[in-house]
């Protein structure tokens, strides 16, 4: 039958899918791995500097390209302002590919359980042609839960990954404004 035949390809077609949801999950968790690694927390020296009064913030650091941006203002007011406005603009950059992990980590699932149905529905159209012997039932029964592995295996890593960095996100941030509040009661 044609049906068993589309339906056995489409089953298929859902483990490509995967496979290739799964490269881009590993591409975005290496990407995000690499840019938090390059952003490290500002170290003792840039607090302790700023405790001093010596405001001479060097280099392209996140941190002391945030507090260049407030030193250029008069009162803390402008500087609250204005850090809110350069968060929400590191925000974009901090997340991301979030999002896409936490889609590819709560959708995934249902795709490979979409592949195993069709895989049990070729198994069952193979049993009722007679034309499937044991071990061909069997082996597109195995097929058809691999699916759902698989979506597993995509999801997993995916909300593991998002959970890690949406953490550093907020970190990163929390850090931020400490500076910033750090940066503003010493100004003055």
């Amino acid at each position: 039958m044609l049906w068993l035949v589309v339906v056995e390809w489409l089953a298929r077609l859902i483990l490509v899918i995967l496979v290739g949801l799964s490269i881009w999950s590993i591409t975005i968790i290496i990407d995000r791995k690499r840019f938090f690694k390059s952003l490290s927390l500002p170290n003792e020296d840039l607090k302790k500097n700023i405790r001093n009064k010596q405001f001479s913030f060097q280099g392209n650091h996140f941190y002391s390209e945030m507090l260049r941006e407030i030193s250029a203002l008069k009162n803390s007011d402008q500087m609250d302002k204005a850090f809110d406005a350069i968060s929400v603009e590191k925000k974009k950059e901090l997340e991301k590919g979030l999002p896409i992990l936490g889609t590819l980590g709560s959708t995934t699932p249902f795709v490979g359980l979409l592949g195993t149905i069709l895989g049990i529905i070729v198994s069952f159209g193979e049993l009722s042609q007679g034309t499937g012997s044991t071990n061909t039932v069997m082996f597109s029964l195995a097929e058809a839960l691999i699916l759902t592995a698989v979506g597993l295996i995509v999801a997993i890593p995916a909300v593991v990954a998002y959970n890690f960095f949406g953490r550093k996100v907020k970190a990163v941030l929390n850090e931020a404004a400490s500076l910033k509040d750090l940066y503003i009661a010493y100004k003055d």
